[in-house]
């Protein structure tokens, strides 16, 4: 693998900042890192070029990720709040998805305990709409219900012939 001249002065600025965080000398981080310390002198400066093996041994010596060493630091930041952004924005969504579809099935479920078969429905048909409307999210449902049922009727055959199966060994 071919680093870019970008990123080879990335891993020697990145390999700077730990060296320094921990307090020690080229040659005390380059023993560290089992790396001979007239190159690791060059990674700094983004002479020397490490291999993708001898990048991943640094990494896993400093316990960081390559991305820690390649990127430029505050693009990686902006790349690690971008992805978590992002993920708390899906977490909030499903949690407010959670909230309506649990209330919805809490409803179903007191109505299936009084007796009262025509309003369950209407409330499983409601979490149905959620997932299903217009078309958008048809062909989900149906391969869930599909594939949900194939893999019942596969189980039970599965159960039935290993019972017979056990009863000729025995």
């Amino acid at each position: 693998m071919r680093l870019e001249k970008r990123n080879v002065s990335n891993i020697g600025k990145n390999l700077k900042a730990y060296r320094l965080e921990l307090g020690a000398t080229q040659k005390e981080f380059a023993d560290e890192l089992n790396i001979n310390h007239q190159n690791y002198s060059k990674m700094e400066r983004g002479i020397y070029t490490p291999s993708l093996e001898k990048l991943l041994e640094i990494c896993n010596s400093l316990r960081i990720t390559p991305n820690d060493l390649l990127l430029d630091n505050r693009e990686y930041d902006e790349y690690k709040q971008e992805i978590f952004r992002e993920l708390d924005e899906d977490i909030l969504d499903l949690m407010r998805e959670m909230k309506v579809v649990e209330e919805i099935r809490a409803k179903a479920l007191k109505a299936k305990r009084e007796g009262n078969k025509k309003l369950e429905e209407q409330y499983l048909a409601d979490i149905i709409g959620l997932y299903v409307v217009g078309g958008v999210g048809s062909w989900e449902m149906a391969d869930a219900l599909y594939y949900n049922r194939l893999d019942k009727l596969i189980k039970r055959t599965s159960s039935k012939v290993l019972k017979e199966l056990e009863k000729k060994l025995n």
